[in-house]
């Protein structure tokens, strides 16, 4: 760590990183089909030193926790999203994968760019087999990255969530380990300039 694309920097949370993490968790449209209502600065805080723990997988349920931070914007490095991979099983085998990035961020691929990266580090670091992820079936742009990144629909759980007490369906996606155009291995071949689709 830390993992730099093209635009981004891929890194462990900072304290500091609170009010970053508040611009866009703060928002109603950013928290809509999250588990939880827009955050306060006190729960940023929380949320920092929660995250700031989880750095390495070694078992089921340790999970790495990176912000990513737009290099040499106008006014400086800028947080504008945050990226979860975790083992689902004691094997670590089987991980899943979640973010979160700022709407004002939205449509220039920044989260294309960081989720590719996060899942180099899936298949190759951690030498995953299968990669899920699991969304609102209403999350629309979620479902977008899915797709763009190359995962397959796999399902829809109906009425399986209950979020701010509303049950809702859930969308999951998965990526097997030779579906993945990236360089799994490190030496192993480099990824095509257009990337997955």
């Amino acid at each position: 760590m830390p993992l730099r694309t093209e635009r981004l920097e891929l890194r462990y949370l900072r304290d500091a990183d609170a009010g970053g993490l508040l611009r866009y968790y703060g928002r109603e449209d950013t928290t809509r089909y999250l588990l939880d209502g827009p955050w306060d600065a006190a729960r940023a805080r929380d949320e920092v030193g929660r995250r700031r723990g989880r750095l390495h997988i070694t078992a089921a349920g340790f999970a790495v926790c990176l912000v990513a931070v737009e290099r040499d914007t106008e006014g400086g490095d800028a947080v504008v999203g945050d990226i979860t991979l975790w083992a689902v099983d004691d094997s670590l085998s089987l991980g899943e994968a979640s973010w979160v990035f700022d709407p004002d961020a939205g449509g220039r691929g920044l989260a294309t760019e960081a989720a590719r990266a996060v899942l180099d580090l899936a298949f190759g670091h951690y030498g995953m087999h299968r990669v899920r992820v699991r969304m609102d079936a209403r999350n629309a742009a979620s479902a977008r990255l899915c797709e763009r990144l190359g995962f397959r629909r796999e399902g829809l759980l109906r009425q399986d969530w209950l979020i701010k007490d509303e049950w809702t369906d859930t969308l999951v996606y998965g990526m097997l380990a030779p579906e993945w155009p990236g360089p799994v291995t490190a030496g192993g071949p480099p990824r095509s300039q257009s990337g997955p689709r």
